[in-house]
Protein backbone atom coordinates (compact mmCIF):
# COMPACT_ATOMS: atom_id res chain seq x y z
CA UNK A 1 0.00 0.00 0.00
CA UNK A 2 2.98 2.98 0.98
CA UNK A 3 4.25 1.52 -2.83
CA UNK A 4 0.95 2.98 -4.19
CA UNK A 5 0.79 6.19 -2.21
CA UNK A 6 4.27 6.61 -3.50
CA UNK A 7 3.31 5.80 -7.33
CA UNK A 8 0.57 8.24 -6.63
CA UNK A 9 2.30 11.23 -4.83
CA UNK A 10 5.07 10.85 -7.67
CA UNK A 11 2.51 11.29 -10.36
CA UNK A 12 0.37 13.97 -8.50
CA UNK A 13 3.69 15.95 -8.19
CA UNK A 14 4.68 15.63 -11.95
CA UNK A 15 1.14 16.66 -13.01
CA UNK A 16 1.06 18.76 -10.05
CA UNK A 17 4.28 20.52 -10.66
CA UNK A 18 3.12 21.56 -14.22
CA UNK A 19 -0.42 22.33 -13.84
CA UNK A 20 0.96 24.76 -11.09
CA UNK A 21 2.71 26.74 -13.33
CA UNK A 22 0.16 26.98 -15.61
CA UNK A 23 -2.61 27.93 -13.19
CA UNK A 24 -0.11 30.15 -12.08
CA UNK A 25 0.39 31.53 -15.31
CA UNK A 26 -3.06 31.96 -15.52
CA UNK A 27 -3.32 33.34 -11.86
CA UNK A 28 -1.12 36.06 -13.71
CA UNK A 29 -3.26 36.66 -16.82
CA UNK A 30 -6.32 36.98 -14.90
CA UNK A 31 -5.21 40.32 -13.56
CA UNK A 32 -4.26 42.00 -16.62
CA UNK A 33 -7.68 40.51 -18.46
CA UNK A 34 -9.33 41.89 -15.19
CA UNK A 35 -8.06 45.72 -15.23
CA UNK A 36 -8.51 45.91 -19.29
CA UNK A 37 -11.83 45.12 -19.59
CA UNK A 38 -14.45 46.74 -17.37
CA UNK A 39 -16.92 45.17 -15.16
CA UNK A 40 -19.69 44.71 -17.85
CA UNK A 41 -16.94 43.50 -20.63
CA UNK A 42 -15.79 40.65 -18.34
CA UNK A 43 -19.20 39.60 -17.70
CA UNK A 44 -19.31 38.82 -21.88
CA UNK A 45 -15.72 37.73 -21.62
CA UNK A 46 -16.90 35.13 -19.35
CA UNK A 47 -19.49 34.13 -21.53
CA UNK A 48 -17.78 33.65 -24.60
CA UNK A 49 -15.14 31.34 -22.60
CA UNK A 50 -17.82 29.13 -20.95
CA UNK A 51 -19.22 29.03 -24.97
CA UNK A 52 -16.19 27.51 -26.25
CA UNK A 53 -14.96 25.25 -23.14
CA UNK A 54 -18.19 23.29 -23.39
CA UNK A 55 -18.00 23.52 -27.39
CA UNK A 56 -14.28 22.44 -27.23
CA UNK A 57 -15.27 19.40 -25.06
CA UNK A 58 -18.38 18.20 -26.39
CA UNK A 59 -16.75 18.16 -30.01
CA UNK A 60 -14.28 15.88 -28.43
CA UNK A 61 -16.92 13.13 -28.67
CA UNK A 62 -16.09 11.04 -25.59
CA UNK A 63 -13.07 9.48 -27.40
CA UNK A 64 -10.73 10.49 -25.05
CA UNK A 65 -12.10 8.56 -22.71
CA UNK A 66 -12.69 6.07 -25.54
CA UNK A 67 -8.64 6.00 -26.04
CA UNK A 68 -7.99 5.09 -21.85
CA UNK A 69 -10.07 2.68 -22.37
CA UNK A 70 -9.21 0.76 -25.99
CA UNK A 71 -5.67 1.52 -25.44
CA UNK A 72 -4.90 -0.98 -23.02
CA UNK A 73 -6.56 -4.01 -24.98
CA UNK A 74 -3.34 -4.28 -27.03
CA UNK A 75 0.53 -2.77 -26.24
CA UNK A 76 1.37 -3.36 -30.07
CA UNK A 77 2.13 0.21 -31.47
CA UNK A 78 -0.18 0.03 -34.61
CA UNK A 79 -3.21 -0.74 -32.52
CA UNK A 80 -2.73 2.56 -30.73
CA UNK A 81 -2.00 4.04 -34.29
CA UNK A 82 -5.15 3.40 -35.05
CA UNK A 83 -6.88 4.58 -31.85
CA UNK A 84 -5.18 7.65 -32.00
CA UNK A 85 -5.69 8.30 -35.87
CA UNK A 86 -9.23 7.50 -36.30
CA UNK A 87 -10.07 9.83 -32.72
CA UNK A 88 -7.81 12.82 -34.37
CA UNK A 89 -9.33 12.77 -37.45
CA UNK A 90 -12.97 12.76 -36.11
CA UNK A 91 -12.87 15.07 -33.81
CA UNK A 92 -11.00 17.75 -35.93
CA UNK A 93 -13.22 17.47 -38.99
CA UNK A 94 -16.54 17.77 -36.68
CA UNK A 95 -15.07 20.46 -35.19
CA UNK A 96 -13.78 22.63 -37.94
CA UNK A 97 -17.77 21.77 -39.60
CA UNK A 98 -19.25 23.39 -36.43
CA UNK A 99 -17.05 26.29 -36.53
CA UNK A 100 -17.56 27.01 -40.03
CA UNK A 101 -21.50 26.51 -40.65
CA UNK A 102 -21.97 28.38 -37.18
CA UNK A 103 -20.05 31.26 -38.83
CA UNK A 104 -22.41 31.75 -40.89
CA UNK A 105 -25.35 32.75 -38.26
CA UNK A 106 -23.92 35.19 -35.51
CA UNK A 107 -26.49 37.33 -34.68
CA UNK A 108 -28.54 34.12 -33.34
CA UNK A 109 -25.45 32.22 -31.61
CA UNK A 110 -25.22 35.51 -30.27
CA UNK A 111 -28.88 35.51 -28.65
CA UNK A 112 -27.30 32.36 -27.52
CA UNK A 113 -24.36 33.07 -25.60
CA UNK A 114 -26.05 36.27 -24.74
CA UNK A 115 -23.38 38.81 -25.57
CA UNK A 116 -24.08 42.32 -27.62
CA UNK A 117 -23.96 42.72 -31.63
CA UNK A 118 -21.25 44.91 -31.43
CA UNK A 119 -19.04 41.56 -30.20
CA UNK A 120 -19.71 40.40 -33.38
CA UNK A 121 -16.43 39.92 -34.95
CA UNK A 122 -15.07 38.24 -31.15
CA UNK A 123 -17.39 35.78 -32.28
CA UNK A 124 -15.38 34.63 -35.52
CA UNK A 125 -11.95 34.24 -33.21
CA UNK A 126 -14.08 32.29 -30.55
CA UNK A 127 -15.44 29.72 -32.93
CA UNK A 128 -12.30 28.79 -34.62
CA UNK A 129 -10.75 28.57 -30.73
CA UNK A 130 -13.17 25.54 -30.70
CA UNK A 131 -11.63 23.33 -33.25
CA UNK A 132 -7.94 23.99 -31.34
CA UNK A 133 -9.27 23.46 -28.32
CA UNK A 134 -11.03 20.33 -29.29
CA UNK A 135 -7.81 19.07 -30.45
CA UNK A 136 -5.28 20.56 -27.23
CA UNK A 137 -7.32 18.49 -25.17
CA UNK A 138 -7.98 15.34 -26.67
CA UNK A 139 -3.81 15.56 -27.16
CA UNK A 140 -3.19 16.22 -23.51
CA UNK A 141 -5.67 13.08 -22.53
CA UNK A 142 -3.29 11.19 -24.87
CA UNK A 143 0.25 12.18 -23.09
CA UNK A 144 -1.30 11.62 -20.05
CA UNK A 145 -2.26 8.26 -20.75
CA UNK A 146 0.57 7.50 -22.42
CA UNK A 147 2.72 8.67 -19.47
CA UNK A 148 4.54 10.68 -21.77
CA UNK A 149 4.63 13.50 -18.70
CA UNK A 150 7.26 16.02 -20.63
CA UNK A 151 4.75 16.23 -23.30
CA UNK A 152 2.22 16.33 -21.12
CA UNK A 153 3.95 19.69 -20.08
CA UNK A 154 4.46 21.14 -23.10
CA UNK A 155 1.03 21.27 -23.87
CA UNK A 156 -0.22 22.65 -20.47
CA UNK A 157 2.07 25.15 -20.38
CA UNK A 158 2.59 26.30 -23.52
CA UNK A 159 -1.43 27.01 -24.13
CA UNK A 160 -1.12 29.42 -21.11
CA UNK A 161 2.65 30.97 -22.07
CA UNK A 162 1.60 31.86 -25.72
CA UNK A 163 -1.29 33.99 -24.35
CA UNK A 164 0.45 35.77 -21.26
CA UNK A 165 3.50 36.96 -23.42
CA UNK A 166 1.65 39.42 -25.71
CA UNK A 167 -0.96 39.98 -23.15
CA UNK A 168 2.39 41.66 -21.34
CA UNK A 169 3.21 42.96 -24.19
CA UNK A 170 0.73 44.62 -25.66
CA UNK A 171 -0.02 47.99 -23.72
CA UNK A 172 -4.06 48.30 -24.51
CA UNK A 173 -5.99 45.56 -24.61
CA UNK A 174 -9.48 45.05 -26.05
CA UNK A 175 -11.87 42.51 -25.76
CA UNK A 176 -11.33 41.48 -29.60
CA UNK A 177 -7.61 41.36 -28.93
CA UNK A 178 -7.56 38.98 -26.22
CA UNK A 179 -9.54 36.52 -27.74
CA UNK A 180 -6.94 36.60 -31.20
CA UNK A 181 -4.26 35.88 -28.65
CA UNK A 182 -6.64 33.15 -27.03
CA UNK A 183 -7.43 31.67 -30.80
CA UNK A 184 -3.84 31.83 -31.53
CA UNK A 185 -2.20 30.55 -28.69
CA UNK A 186 -4.45 27.28 -29.01
CA UNK A 187 -4.02 27.30 -32.78
CA UNK A 188 0.05 26.93 -32.29
CA UNK A 189 0.04 24.67 -29.64
CA UNK A 190 -2.56 22.55 -31.22
CA UNK A 191 0.09 22.27 -34.22
CA UNK A 192 3.04 21.68 -31.75
CA UNK A 193 1.16 19.42 -29.82
CA UNK A 194 0.30 17.31 -33.54
CA UNK A 195 3.81 17.29 -33.86
CA UNK A 196 5.30 15.74 -30.78
CA UNK A 197 2.26 12.91 -31.25
CA UNK A 198 2.67 12.58 -35.36
CA UNK A 199 4.23 8.88 -34.58
CA UNK A 200 0.86 7.74 -34.10
CA UNK A 201 -0.86 9.82 -36.94
CA UNK A 202 -2.06 7.37 -39.86
CA UNK A 203 -4.71 7.20 -42.28
CA UNK A 204 -6.19 4.35 -41.42
CA UNK A 205 -9.65 3.47 -40.87
CA UNK A 206 -11.34 0.67 -38.95
CA UNK A 207 -15.50 0.88 -38.93
CA UNK A 208 -15.71 -1.58 -36.10
CA UNK A 209 -13.14 0.01 -34.11
CA UNK A 210 -14.41 3.63 -34.98
CA UNK A 211 -18.49 2.81 -34.07
CA UNK A 212 -17.38 0.86 -30.99
CA UNK A 213 -15.32 3.92 -29.81
CA UNK A 214 -17.92 6.54 -30.64
CA UNK A 215 -20.54 3.66 -28.20
CA UNK A 216 -18.22 3.58 -25.82
CA UNK A 217 -17.38 7.77 -25.30
CA UNK A 218 -20.93 9.07 -26.56
CA UNK A 219 -21.91 8.80 -22.95
CA UNK A 220 -18.60 10.09 -21.26
CA UNK A 221 -19.41 13.22 -23.50
CA UNK A 222 -22.71 13.47 -22.32
CA UNK A 223 -21.17 13.35 -18.68
CA UNK A 224 -18.62 16.44 -19.76
CA UNK A 225 -21.48 18.49 -21.64
CA UNK A 226 -23.98 17.75 -18.32
CA UNK A 227 -21.31 18.35 -15.94
CA UNK A 228 -19.78 21.55 -17.37
CA UNK A 229 -23.19 23.02 -18.30
CA UNK A 230 -24.14 22.30 -14.60
CA UNK A 231 -21.44 24.19 -13.52
CA UNK A 232 -22.56 27.19 -15.84
CA UNK A 233 -26.08 26.77 -15.19
CA UNK A 234 -26.05 29.70 -12.43
CA UNK A 235 -24.57 32.37 -14.78
CA UNK A 236 -27.50 31.18 -17.12
CA UNK A 237 -29.94 33.04 -14.47
CA UNK A 238 -27.90 35.05 -13.21
CA UNK A 239 -27.21 36.97 -16.18
CA UNK A 240 -30.39 37.62 -16.42
CA UNK A 241 -31.20 39.00 -12.90
CA UNK A 242 -28.15 40.60 -11.66
CA UNK A 243 -26.57 43.88 -13.75
CA UNK A 244 -23.73 43.85 -15.62
CA UNK A 245 -21.23 45.04 -13.07
CA UNK A 246 -22.64 42.63 -10.37
CA UNK A 247 -22.80 39.89 -13.15
CA UNK A 248 -19.01 40.41 -13.92
CA UNK A 249 -17.90 40.80 -10.41
CA UNK A 250 -19.69 37.32 -9.37
CA UNK A 251 -18.02 35.97 -12.53
CA UNK A 252 -14.16 37.03 -11.08
CA UNK A 253 -15.21 35.20 -8.18
CA UNK A 254 -15.97 32.27 -9.85
CA UNK A 255 -12.85 32.91 -11.90
CA UNK A 256 -10.98 32.75 -8.48
CA UNK A 257 -12.41 29.67 -6.97
CA UNK A 258 -10.56 27.59 -9.95
CA UNK A 259 -7.19 28.46 -7.97
CA UNK A 260 -8.59 24.85 -5.76
CA UNK A 261 -7.82 23.02 -9.13
CA UNK A 262 -4.35 23.38 -8.53
CA UNK A 263 -5.17 20.08 -5.93
CA UNK A 264 -7.86 18.68 -7.74
CA UNK A 265 -7.14 18.52 -11.43
CA UNK A 266 -3.14 17.07 -9.91
CA UNK A 267 -4.83 14.35 -7.73
CA UNK A 268 -7.20 13.74 -10.84
CA UNK A 269 -4.96 12.91 -13.69
CA UNK A 270 -2.54 10.75 -11.35
CA UNK A 271 -5.50 8.87 -9.80
CA UNK A 272 -7.06 7.21 -12.88
CA UNK A 273 -4.17 5.17 -14.08
CA UNK A 274 -3.24 4.39 -10.36
CA UNK A 275 -6.78 3.24 -9.65
CA UNK A 276 -7.02 1.08 -13.03
CA UNK A 277 -3.88 -0.69 -12.07
CA UNK A 278 -4.29 -1.65 -8.40
CA UNK A 279 -7.95 -2.06 -7.70
CA UNK A 280 -7.73 -6.03 -8.18
CA UNK A 281 -5.12 -6.10 -5.55
CA UNK A 282 -5.35 -6.93 -1.76
CA UNK A 283 -5.68 -4.06 0.50
CA UNK A 284 -7.16 -1.39 -2.51
CA UNK A 285 -10.64 -1.33 -0.89
CA UNK A 286 -8.92 -0.13 2.13
CA UNK A 287 -6.43 2.10 0.77
CA UNK A 288 -9.22 3.95 -1.74
CA UNK A 289 -11.47 4.65 1.63
CA UNK A 290 -7.91 6.23 3.41
CA UNK A 291 -6.74 8.07 0.92
CA UNK A 292 -11.04 9.10 0.37
CA UNK A 293 -10.76 10.59 3.80
CA UNK A 294 -7.43 12.63 3.88
CA UNK A 295 -7.80 14.26 0.58
CA UNK A 296 -11.40 15.91 1.58
CA UNK A 297 -9.76 17.16 4.51
CA UNK A 298 -6.76 18.27 2.82
CA UNK A 299 -9.08 19.94 0.23
CA UNK A 300 -11.46 21.70 2.87
CA UNK A 301 -8.00 23.22 4.51
CA UNK A 302 -7.08 24.36 0.88
CA UNK A 303 -10.75 26.36 0.44
CA UNK A 304 -10.12 27.51 3.54
CA UNK A 305 -6.51 29.09 3.02
CA UNK A 306 -7.97 30.74 -0.13
CA UNK A 307 -11.04 32.05 1.59
CA UNK A 308 -8.62 33.42 4.45
CA UNK A 309 -6.31 34.92 1.19
CA UNK A 310 -9.38 36.50 -0.36
CA UNK A 311 -9.41 39.92 0.49
CA UNK A 312 -5.89 39.85 -0.55
CA UNK A 313 -6.27 38.54 -3.60
CA UNK A 314 -9.06 40.11 -4.92
CA UNK A 315 -7.14 43.96 -4.48
CA UNK A 316 -3.95 41.95 -6.51
CA UNK A 317 -5.78 40.43 -9.00
CA UNK A 318 -8.81 42.42 -10.00
CA UNK A 319 -8.97 45.79 -8.14
CA UNK A 320 -11.13 47.89 -5.55
CA UNK A 321 -13.86 47.34 -8.55
CA UNK A 322 -13.88 43.91 -7.79
CA UNK A 323 -14.48 44.08 -4.01
CA UNK A 324 -17.57 41.94 -2.66
CA UNK A 325 -16.33 38.99 -5.02
CA UNK A 326 -15.07 37.01 -2.20
CA UNK A 327 -18.42 36.91 0.06
CA UNK A 328 -19.57 33.97 -2.64
CA UNK A 329 -15.97 32.81 -2.22
CA UNK A 330 -16.85 29.47 0.42
CA UNK A 331 -19.83 28.18 -1.40
CA UNK A 332 -17.56 28.14 -5.05
CA UNK A 333 -14.84 26.35 -3.54
CA UNK A 334 -16.95 23.86 -1.18
CA UNK A 335 -19.23 23.11 -4.23
CA UNK A 336 -16.07 21.80 -5.75
CA UNK A 337 -15.05 18.99 -3.12
CA UNK A 338 -17.91 16.63 -3.90
CA UNK A 339 -17.42 17.32 -7.16
CA UNK A 340 -13.66 15.90 -6.92
CA UNK A 341 -15.03 12.68 -5.12
CA UNK A 342 -16.58 11.78 -8.81
CA UNK A 343 -13.23 9.83 -8.94
CA UNK A 344 -14.34 7.69 -5.76
CA UNK A 345 -17.76 7.75 -6.30
CA UNK A 346 -17.55 6.32 -9.95
CA UNK A 347 -14.90 3.53 -9.30
CA UNK A 348 -17.57 1.17 -9.53
CA UNK A 349 -19.12 2.38 -12.39
CA UNK A 350 -15.90 2.39 -14.57
CA UNK A 351 -15.39 -0.90 -12.94
CA UNK A 352 -18.10 -2.26 -14.45
CA UNK A 353 -17.55 -0.81 -17.77
CA UNK A 354 -20.90 0.92 -17.31
CA UNK A 355 -20.78 4.62 -18.37
CA UNK A 356 -24.71 4.95 -18.82
CA UNK A 357 -24.86 5.59 -14.99
CA UNK A 358 -22.41 8.19 -15.21
CA UNK A 359 -24.36 10.08 -17.24
CA UNK A 360 -27.54 9.46 -14.90
CA UNK A 361 -25.87 10.65 -12.02
CA UNK A 362 -25.11 13.62 -13.96
CA UNK A 363 -28.46 14.07 -15.22
CA UNK A 364 -30.13 13.82 -11.89
CA UNK A 365 -27.64 16.87 -10.75
CA UNK A 366 -27.96 18.73 -13.51
CA UNK A 367 -31.83 18.62 -13.59
CA UNK A 368 -31.52 19.33 -9.00
CA UNK A 369 -29.16 22.51 -10.19
CA UNK A 370 -31.58 23.53 -12.61
CA UNK A 371 -34.85 23.75 -10.43
CA UNK A 372 -32.78 24.79 -7.49
CA UNK A 373 -31.44 27.87 -9.23
CA UNK A 374 -35.13 28.60 -11.28
CA UNK A 375 -36.70 28.32 -7.35
CA UNK A 376 -33.85 30.38 -5.75
CA UNK A 377 -31.77 32.76 -8.23
CA UNK A 378 -34.34 34.79 -9.19
CA UNK A 379 -34.81 35.65 -5.21
CA UNK A 380 -31.78 35.13 -3.53
CA UNK A 381 -29.34 35.68 -6.38
CA UNK A 382 -25.87 34.86 -5.82
CA UNK A 383 -26.62 33.06 -2.75
CA UNK A 384 -29.18 30.98 -4.58
CA UNK A 385 -26.82 29.62 -7.44
CA UNK A 386 -24.12 28.76 -5.09
CA UNK A 387 -26.49 26.77 -2.68
CA UNK A 388 -27.97 25.43 -6.12
CA UNK A 389 -24.65 24.04 -6.79
CA UNK A 390 -23.42 22.58 -3.57
CA UNK A 391 -26.76 20.77 -3.35
CA UNK A 392 -26.47 19.45 -6.60
CA UNK A 393 -22.73 18.66 -6.55
CA UNK A 394 -23.87 16.72 -3.21
CA UNK A 395 -26.66 14.76 -5.12
CA UNK A 396 -24.44 13.19 -7.97
CA UNK A 397 -21.69 12.15 -5.74
CA UNK A 398 -24.21 10.21 -3.55
CA UNK A 399 -26.14 8.65 -6.80
CA UNK A 400 -22.68 7.73 -7.67
CA UNK A 401 -21.95 6.05 -4.66
CA UNK A 402 -24.65 3.86 -4.49
CA UNK A 403 -24.60 2.65 -7.86
CA UNK A 404 -21.46 1.98 -7.75
CA UNK A 405 -21.00 -0.36 -4.34
CA UNK A 406 -22.86 -2.67 -6.58
CA UNK A 407 -20.06 -3.40 -9.09
CA UNK A 408 -16.92 -2.64 -6.61
CA UNK A 409 -17.38 -2.25 -2.48
CA UNK A 410 -14.78 -0.25 -0.88
CA UNK A 411 -16.15 0.79 2.69
CA UNK A 412 -16.02 4.58 3.17
CA UNK A 413 -16.13 6.17 6.24
CA UNK A 414 -18.66 8.77 4.87
CA UNK A 415 -19.74 9.90 8.42
CA UNK A 416 -16.11 11.01 9.38
CA UNK A 417 -16.15 12.78 5.56
CA UNK A 418 -19.14 14.46 5.76
CA UNK A 419 -18.41 15.53 9.75
CA UNK A 420 -15.08 17.21 7.96
CA UNK A 421 -16.58 18.88 5.17
CA UNK A 422 -19.18 20.28 7.38
CA UNK A 423 -16.80 21.58 9.87
CA UNK A 424 -14.43 23.28 7.38
CA UNK A 425 -17.37 24.59 5.30
CA UNK A 426 -18.75 26.37 8.33
CA UNK A 427 -15.36 27.71 9.25
CA UNK A 428 -14.54 28.66 6.10
CA UNK A 429 -17.91 30.89 5.91
CA UNK A 430 -17.26 32.57 9.65
CA UNK A 431 -14.11 33.59 8.35
CA UNK A 432 -15.44 35.42 5.47
CA UNK A 433 -18.03 37.13 6.95
CA UNK A 434 -16.04 37.66 10.49
CA UNK A 435 -13.21 40.70 10.21
CA UNK A 436 -10.82 40.04 13.38
CA UNK A 437 -8.91 43.24 12.39
CA UNK A 438 -9.11 46.11 10.59
CA UNK A 439 -5.84 45.69 8.82
CA UNK A 440 -6.24 43.52 6.03
CA UNK A 441 -2.63 41.65 6.93
CA UNK A 442 -3.14 41.17 10.70
CA UNK A 443 -6.70 40.09 9.83
CA UNK A 444 -5.34 37.15 7.38
CA UNK A 445 -2.38 36.11 10.19
CA UNK A 446 -5.22 35.78 12.96
CA UNK A 447 -7.21 33.58 10.52
CA UNK A 448 -4.37 31.38 9.56
CA UNK A 449 -3.26 31.02 13.26
CA UNK A 450 -7.01 29.42 13.79
CA UNK A 451 -7.28 27.16 10.93
CA UNK A 452 -3.74 25.75 12.05
CA UNK A 453 -5.16 25.20 15.21
CA UNK A 454 -8.44 23.94 13.62
CA UNK A 455 -6.54 21.33 11.43
CA UNK A 456 -4.48 19.92 14.29
CA UNK A 457 -7.22 19.27 16.16
CA UNK A 458 -9.08 17.71 13.22
CA UNK A 459 -6.20 15.65 12.99
CA UNK A 460 -6.15 14.05 15.79
CA UNK A 461 -9.92 13.67 16.58
CA UNK A 462 -10.32 12.43 13.11
CA UNK A 463 -6.86 10.48 12.14
CA UNK A 464 -5.97 9.14 15.09
CA UNK A 465 -3.77 6.13 14.17
CA UNK A 466 -2.32 8.61 11.09
CA UNK A 467 -1.46 10.81 13.74
CA UNK A 468 0.11 8.27 16.40
CA UNK A 469 2.20 6.14 13.01
CA UNK A 470 3.42 9.74 12.43
CA UNK A 471 4.52 10.41 16.06
CA UNK A 472 5.64 6.92 16.17
CA UNK A 473 7.98 7.59 13.26
CA UNK A 474 9.10 10.79 14.16
CA UNK A 475 9.98 9.55 17.47
CA UNK A 476 12.18 6.95 16.66
CA UNK A 477 13.74 9.17 13.84
CA UNK A 478 14.65 11.60 16.54
CA UNK A 479 16.13 8.54 18.93
CA UNK A 480 17.97 6.77 15.85
CA UNK A 481 19.83 10.24 15.42
CA UNK A 482 20.37 10.73 19.10
CA UNK A 483 22.18 7.11 18.90
CA UNK A 484 23.76 7.51 15.64
CA UNK A 485 25.06 10.95 17.27
CA UNK A 486 26.25 9.33 20.40
CA UNK A 487 28.33 6.82 18.50
CA UNK A 488 30.05 9.32 16.85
Amino acid sequence: MIGWFKDLFKDSLIYGVGFAISRVLQIIVLPIIAHALSLKEYGYYSNYVIFYTIAGGVFMLGLDSSVARFMFDSEEKKHHQKIFSISFFCLLLVSLSFAFVSSFFPLSLMQIINTPPETREVLLYVLFTIPALAINSFLLNWFKWKRQKYYFLINSLCTVLLLLIPLLIVKKLSLLLIFQFIFFSQATVAILSVFLAGNYIRLVFDKKLFLSMIKYGFPWMLVFFLGLSRSYIDRFFLTRYLDDDSYGIYNFSARLSTLITLVTTAFDMSFGPLALSIWNKEGASRFFSTLQSIYVFILSAVACVIVILSPFLVDILGGPKYRGAEKVLPYLLFSAIPLSLIAFSSMGIIYAKKPFLSTLTLIIGFITVLILNAIFTPTLLQLGAVNSSVIGHLLIVITGYYFSRRYYKVNFNFKKDGLIFLLMFASSIVMVEVQLADNTIEDILMKMLILIIEVIVVTILFFQSEFQKSFTFLKNLYYSNIRGNARV
